[in-house]
């Protein structure tokens, strides 16, 4: 009889009748650590194998209990119930494989089952730690997989649901259909979530918090959702990866709150027909590879997608493409950038010489028209740059009929590119020559670096990096009621106005900190 944690009365009655029937949601401790040749779980001699054997020839939620050391798997092992397979931490209980196994676990039941790993870490050697296939609902709970090799695939979970908290996983997981999705406090190589199949009547969710991906040792690594359903990220960091973000998709909402996107060799990529948000975010020191045509830090693109960035800075991003330093829309997308800080984005030199435009902001024209928006913003463009550059802030392709730029409440400290389309200005405050052709009597044009008093770009209040203007600066009381209707706190979460009117840029000089 396999080693049962019950209550006495049950186990009476299960002794008494001598039945078969399945005991409820029983405790299986393992007592060995090699793969011998299963033969039955016995309190005193049971294996991971034997326990997980034993636990399928019933239908209940069963507990595989771990204890310290390093548990021995030499083939794939199968689950075929619900259980939760527990250590007593990820340091202390390790399971591994002597070669590498496709997967070392794998949940494979065609009925809707819950399969849980907690406290513990898992290496496949080489191969895929985790496989759960059609209705496996997942939950991994302060789990480590530290092989940089290590791969988890859930696919076709279409009725059920994936959690992943407190964990680290080196290599990467992919997430394939399942209904809702939670992560964690986790971090990962590469971490793919897909939420595409179409007709499910069942709503459904994605929720990253305080997760990170970093690519410093995973090749592939990226961070991507391509999802049908509402989207929600918050304290997320991708750092140094090979592929970036890519938001796809038709999603009605995607809310991205405090993201930190660093050192990455792609943008984050918009697409698809989805709606989204980017808040107190920082986008910093990404380059585009040379060859690949794109900015550096953010890619809007697809006549479906509607992208808003609040109170978020751009600073030293490098692109590749003929357009947008930092961050391109095109395609007949929408981009309204708000309260936000653009310094010191440009173009690499191989790119430079064939004169791109908008070394901070760029758009491409569309026959469905390409909307671009700037509210409140300040554009700080480097004071050294590539020689071709063809405006040093902010520069784009199209006709007035394929392209829509307006501009309100802004600082522009920087060139426009020449053939500028810009349909409206008003409250902005534009350096040198003027060739963003800000109208005089509704902006102040031609100031200089030493009137803007801009200082440098710190830590003056708020989750990102600002420009705090000096006393006496241009900039303060420069805008328009207009573009400060819908702006009650600037990008620190200071309130607007202090002033007599709304200051031009993304900081309200003088105002009280909330």
């Amino acid at each position: 009889m396999p080693r049962i944690t019950l209550v006495a009365t049950v186990l009476a009655a299960v002794v008494a009748h001598g039945a078969h029937a399945a005991p409820p949601n029983v405790t299986y401790v393992v007592t060995r650590t090699d793969d011998p040749v299963p033969d039955g779980c016995r309190p005193t001699d049971c294996s991971l194998r034997e326990a997980v054997t034993e636990s399928g020839r019933y239908p209940t939620h069963d507990v595989v209990q771990l204890g310290t050391g390093t548990y021995i798997l030499k083939s794939t092992l199968s689950v075929r119930n619900s259980m939760t397979i527990t250590g007593v931490g990820a340091g202390s209980t390790r399971i591994t494989t002597t070669a590498a196994l496709y997967p070392a676990l794998q949940i494979d039941e065609a009925t809707p089952m819950w399969f849980g790993l907690r406290d513990l870490s898992l290496n496949a050697s080489g191969g895929y730690e985790l496989r759960g296939l059609a209705n496996s609902c997942i939950t991994l709970d302060g789990v480590d997989l530290p092989n940089v090799a290590a791969k988890v695939w859930i696919e076709d979970a279409y009725g059920c649901g994936t959690t992943i908290r407190a964990t680290h996983v080196a290599g990467s997981v992919v997430v394939d259909g399942a209904i809702d999705v939670i992560v964690e406090d986790s971090t990962f190589g590469k971490l793919s979530i897909a939420q595409d199949h179409a007709g499910n009547p069942t709503p459904y969710t994605t929720s990253l918090e305080r997760v990170a991906v970093d690519g410093a040792t995973y090749a592939s690594s990226s961070l991507r959702i391509d999802s049908l359903g509402d989207v929600e990220l918050a304290d997320v960091t991708v750092r140094d990866t090979r592929y970036g973000f890519v938001i796809a998709g038709d999603s009605p909402g995607v809310v991205v709150d405090r993201l930190t996107y660093t050192g990455n060799s792609e943008p984050v990529e918009i697409s698809g027909d989805a709606a989204v948000l980017l808040r107190d975010s920082t986008f910093a020191r990404n380059v585009a590879l040379d060859g690949a045509a794109q900015p550096g830090a953010l890619w809007v693109h697809g006549a479906g997608a509607i992208v808003g960035v609040d109170r978020s800075t751009f600073e030293r991003n490098r692109g590749t493409a003929d357009a947008g330093g930092a961050a391109l829309v095109e395609s007949g997308a929408a981009l309204v950038i708000t309260q936000s800080t653009f310094s010191g984005n440009t173009f690499s030199t191989a790119i430079a010489a064939s004169g791109p435009r908008g070394g901070a902001v760029g758009y491409r024209g569309s026959p469905a028209q390409t909307i671009l928006r700037l509210i409140g913003t300040t554009v700080v463009a480097p004071e050294v740059f590539a020689t071709g550059i063809n405006g040093s802030a902010i520069g784009g392709y199209g006709s007035a009929a394929q392209a829509q730029l307006r501009i309100y409440n802004s600082i522009v400290q920087g060139s426009c590119a020449s053939g500028l389309v810009l349909d409206h200005a008003e409250g902005n405050v534009g350096t040198g020559d003027d060739r963003c052709h800000f109208d005089a009597a509704m902006n102040i044009v031609h100031a200089t670096k030493a009137a803007l008093a801009l200082g440098t770009l710190g830590d003056h209040g708020g989750p990102t990096l600002t420009y705090l203007p000096a006393a006496g600066s241009i900039a303060i009381d420069a805008g328009t009621d207009y573009g400060c209707l819908s702006m009650p706190v600037d990008q620190r979460g200071y309130a607007r106005r202090s002033g007599s009117a709304c200051d031009a840029g993304a900081v309200e000089a003088g105002s009280a900190a909330p």
